[in-house]
This record gives C-alpha cells, sequence and structure tokens, in this order.
C-alpha cells in the first residue's frame, strides 16, 4: 500500500502500525500525538493532507518521508500526480512591518489555544464574524496555524502572522467592512511605494515583479514625473484598478489595487479572453517579458494571472488541476502526465539543449573525470536529468554504478544547487539554465562549464541533434473555443524569441530585474540559452526520439505510448 495525501491515517496504521512512532518523532509539532486519545481521534478522520497541515510539511514533502519509512517510495515515483499538489504550507514567515490597523487597535480579542488539543477552527472563523469595528482578533498557537492562514487568504480579512518564538505564534485579524474593494483608496495611503523618478532602466520589471507579488485585497504606488499610461495599461490587465493623482505638472502618484475577483467564466468576458500563464521555470522570463510588450496578444487577451514557479510540483499541480490556460512547461514532464487522460496539447518546442555538467576547482573532459566526485543532479531519480545522464553514461560505455549521486530530499531545486556550487560547499552539478549561467556569472572564474549534453547528442544521433526540453502547453478548451487567440500567442512567441535571440542586451535589461539578478548574468545566460520556436508537429521525430530514450533508460518505468495526440 502506497500512501497518498487522501490515504486515512487509520488505514495506513493497519498496514503499518510502525507509522505511529515515525510521526510522532517526525517533527515536535506531533508531540500532541503523544496523548493516546489525541491520537486515536486524527486516526479515525485525518488524512495524511491534515497531518502535513499539523506538522507544517508540504503535501509531497511528507508523503516521500513517509513512504520511504515503509519502503513504498518507488510506488510514489509511479503515481506523482497524486502526490504532486501545490504545498499547503510555507515553512517561512515574511518578516515584515506589523501594519498600523495592529498597533492603532482600540480592543484586541483574545483566543489562546496553545494548550487545547480540540478541533478549534470553526470558534476562530465565528469569533472573527463576531468582530466589531474597533476590534482584532488575536490568536495565540504553539505552532505555525497554517490551515487558518489557509483560510484567511481566501476571505476579504485582514491578518498578519507574528512569529514571537518556536513555540508561540500569534496571528492578528480585522474583519474587512463589506465592499472593501469599493473602499480600497480610504487605505492608499498603506500602501508601498516605488519612487521611479531619475531611474537609468526601465522600470517595467521591477513593477511587474511588485504587481505579481502583490496579493488580492493590497496594493502599491509608484511616483512617476508623468502620467505612465503604456504601464498602466500593461498593469491592469494582471487584475488591478488604478487611480492617478496629479500633484503637481512634474509628479505623478499612481495607485495600484489588485482585486478580489472570482474566476469568471471565459465566454462571458466579451473580446478579451482572460488566461493563467505559467512556468515552471525562469527559463522563459525574456520570452514572457517580450510577450507582455505585445500590443497584438494583450489586446486579445486579460493576463488573469502569471505565475514563475521555482518548485515543479507546483507547477503540474496547476496543469493537473486545470488552472493553468497557458504553461511553459518540461517535454517529458508533460508526457508523463498526459498519460494521465488530460485534456492538454503542446503545441511547440521553445528551449533546447539544456543540460550542463559544471565543476568547480577542476575542468572534466568527459564523464570519467567525474568519479570520485558526487555529482548533485536536480529533482529526484525518476526525473528526466537522472535518466538522460544514466542513458548518455551507457552509450558512452561507462557503468552509473561507479559513480556517485546525490539528489535533494525530498527534491533537489536548481537554485539550491547553484548557491551550493557558488559557496564552494560542493563541486559537482547538473544544472539547466538559468541557473547553469548564473552559477557561472556568480562563480567569477571558479565554475566553468565542463560537459554540454547537447554535444554528446549530436555526436551519438546526428540526424535527430537537439534535445527537446520545454515548450508551450495548452489546456485543450483554450484550442477548441479561441482558436484565434491560440494561434496569435504562438506567433507572438516565435517572434519574440526571434528578437530575444537578435537583441540580447535589450532583452537582458527588461528581464534582469524579475529575474533577481544584474544584467549582465541575463546576458550571459541568453548567451548560452538555446531557445528556437519548433512546431511541435514538425519536430515531431526528435520530441519522440527524446521520449524513447527516456522510456530505455527507464523515466517513470513504464512507457509512454502514442503521444503523437499530444504533439499534434
Amino acid at each position: 500500500m502506497v500512501i497518498l495525501g487522501n490515504t486515512k491515517v487509520k488505514e495506513a496504521l493497519k498496514e503499518y502500525p510502525e507509522l505511529k512512532d515515525f510521526l510522532i518523532k517526525l517533527s515536535p509539532k506531533f508531540r500532541k500525538l503523544k496523548n493516546p486519545m489525541i491520537f486515536k481521534i486524527i486516526g479515525q478522520w485525518a488524512t495524511f493532507s491534515d497531518v502535513a497541515k499539523l506538522g507544517n510539511f508540504s503535501i509531497c514533502e511528507l508523503l516521500h518521508k513517509v513512504n520511504n519509512f515503509i519502503g513504498k517510495e518507488d510506488e510514489l515515483f509511479e503515481k506523482a500526480p497524486n502526490c504532486i499538489k501545490e504545498p499547503l504550507l510555507e515553512h517561512e514567515i515574511e518578516k515584515s512591518e506589523k501594519p498600523e490597523w495592529v498597533k492603532d487597535a482600540k480592543q484586541i480579542v483574545l483566543l489562546d489555544v496553545r494548550e487545547r488539543d480540540d478541533f478549534f477552527l470553526p470558534e476562530v472563523l465565528s469569533s472573527i464574524k463576531r468582530l466589531e469595528e474597533n476590534q482584532i482578533l488575536m490568536v495565540i498557537n504553539s505552532f505555525n496555524p497554517t490551515p487558518l492562514v489557509n483560510v484567511l487568504k481566501e476571505s476579504n480579512d485582514s491578518f498578519y502572522l507574528e512569529k514571537v518564538k518556536d513555540d508561540e505564534f500569534k496571528l492578528y485579524v480585522k474583519k474587512s467592512p463589506e465592499g472593501s474593494d469599493e473602499n480600497w483608496l480610504d487605505r492608499k495611503d498603506e500602501f508601498d511605494e516605488i519612487d521611479v523618478r531619475g531611474w537609468d532602466e526601465d522600470p517595467f520589471s521591477a513593477i511587474l515583479k511588485k504587481a505579481n507579488e502583490t496579493p488580492q485585497g493590497d496594493g502599491f504606488k509608484i511616483i512617476q514625473y508623468f502620467k505612465p499610461t503604456p504601464l498602466i495599461n500593461m498593469i491592469e490587465p494582471l487584475g488591478f484598478e488604478t487611480y492617478v493623482d496629479k500633484v503637481s505638472p512634474v509628479e505623478h502618484h499612481v495607485y495600484f489595487y489588485k482585486k478580489r475577483v472570482e474566476k469568471i467564466k471565459k465566454k462571458q468576458m466579451g473580446g478579451r479572453i482572460p488566461l493563467t500563464i505559467q512556468s515552471a521555470t525562469p527559463v522563459v522570463f525574456p520570452i514572457i517579458m517580450r510577450l507582455l510588450q505585445s500590443k497584438r496578444l494583450m489586446d486579445k487577451i486579460k493576463l488573469e494571472e502569471l505565475k514563475i514557479w521555482d518548485k515543479t510540483e507546483k507547477h503540474l499541480g496547476w496543469i493537473l488541476s486545470g488552472k493553468a490556460d497557458i504553461s511553459f512547461s518540461a517535454v517529458a514532464a508533460v508526457a508523463k502526465i498526459y498519460q494521465k487522460g488530460l485534456d492538454i496539447k503542446m503545441k511547440a518546442v521553445t528551449v533546447w539543449d539544456n543540460f550542463f555538467i559544471l565543476t568547480r576547482g577542476y575542468k572534466a573532459e568527459g564523464f570519467g573525470d567525474l568519479k570520485g566526485h558526487k555529482i548533485y543532479l536536480p529533482l529526484v531519480k525518476a526525473a528526466p536529468p537522472y535518466a538522460v545522464t544514466l542513458f548518455l553514461m551507457k552509450e558512452l560505455g561507462f557503468n552509473p554504478e561507479e559513480f556517485e549521486f546525490v539528489f535533494g530530499e525530498p527534491f533537489g531545486r536548481p537554485g539550491e544547487i547553484k548557491n551550493m556550487l557558488v559557496s564552494g560547499e560542493i563541486d559537482t552539478a547538473l544544472l539547466r539554465e538559468p541557473e547553469a549561467s548564473f552559477a557561472i556569472f556568480e562563480g567569477k572564474g571558479e565554475i566553468q562549464q565542463s560537459i554540454a549534453y547537447k554535444d554528446i547528442w549530436e555526436k551519438l544521433f546526428p540526424e535527430k541533434g537537439n534535445l527537446p526540453n520545454a515548450g508551450v502547453l495548452f489546456k485543450g478548451e483554450i484550442l477548441r473555443e479561441y482558436p484565434e487567440v491560440a494561434r496569435i500567442f504562438l506567433e507572438e512567441t516565435e517572434k519574440a524569441i526571434e528578437w530575444i535571440n537578435k537583441n540580447p542586451q535589450e532583452s537582458a535589461n527588461i528581464s534582469y530585474d524579475i529575474m533577481g539578478v544584474v544584467p549582465e548574468a541575463v546576458k550571459l545566460f541568453l548567451s548560452r540559452v538555446h531557445f528556437e520556436y519548433g512546431d511541435s508537429e514538425k519536430v515531431l521525430d526528435k520530441i519522440t526520439h527524446y521520449i524513447d530514450v527516456l522510456n530505455k533508460s527507464g523515466y517513470g518505468k513504464k512507457n509512454f505510448g502514442d503521444l503523437r495526440e499530444l504533439f499534434v
């Protein structure tokens, strides 16, 4: 029996009674489970998703730990889509100033639940409803009350979470008045301020980054010499309302407020179609930034949400749930989840040849020189980086068992591996773009590219050159109901790639801030990354060859079957 998020604890304990002690020892947050009565109650109704919430684990992290303990982690990989969900919890509490509404509260209603072992969430929600205009609620808990925070994120209520110490968290809640969206201008002086007067570079990248990070029901203000009409026109499609205050002929204050909205059916939107767009990695940031500057595209779509994930499972979770309309996704990952019967199609490949072995302190001329070094790989064993590495090693006559591979727990995050390489903590890593270029740039000559998989691939398969890494994935509904929008999106993507390849400096200038690095690092990345637009039907032979390689390497352990319908 493999344990999944919806597995009841009582069912797992019947088969694996030793799990009880393992769970109790897994986290200090589970110490209350030592109480036999509490454990019995939780065992009766709780799923492992509930256990993850209690212990402040992401669901994937917990499932990998418990399945590894019972020897079923390989089976979990087989059922990965059931595990790959957007984590329910965040391990870090954002450090920010205590908001004014907390400091100015006239009366605080206290609810201390540190010693309570009952299910108190309904009582908290009821207390919020009873709050009067001059009151706020303070809930004191002994652990991060993430389930309650997630509930509040979906409401109109304001909240602030403060970590006092490891076993004391204070959650402040203010009930939002009815029609709070309509009255957002009353709160505009509380918005974060960005003064862009005198900036040498185009501030759009920084402002777009701020817009993406701004939660619904909150806003920010920019100060500019003039009314930035083009900027307003590009930010409003992200779900913002705007208000311009002309303080003087040479000083304009522009307030952006992100509206609280329910998802609107696309067929009700008229001319502009609301779309949710996402990417699994930052590699396509330059493409997306250029697409956002396409008037032809933005006249057709309303960008409802834009997500660039640093965690692959979040990205796949949005595909599985149908939340994403268009995704820039890894070819292999899409081929794998397509077997679950998803209504998706990958219409183009945009990123190729994206695997590099980087070394620090030595130069590897080939795989043989990596022996004796720990090779850090992103993701897990049941993922393309490891599968392709094994295949190439075997094709070149090497025995992979003679090499030492290291993976993260539960996933090797590319950014973390890059940081370890830059700091000197490790000396060998497989990285993809943009992390590979950023590592080389930050390494200041200490880090070098030793092996490019594309060079090996081209020698082994001269007629099948290029590894198809990532492309543009559509939800089937978009292709059927809005074929013109899909066609324009693809055409503008091809134009964006052509422009980026011809104008690397300009592309770096509009991408560096949102990528969190200096322009020189992005320019290096753009000189190394292989952006090339390929219609999926025209490059189907390269895609199917790549998938065949993954099949032979045991990626997913099952043959992908006929994928023509996915790519054509």
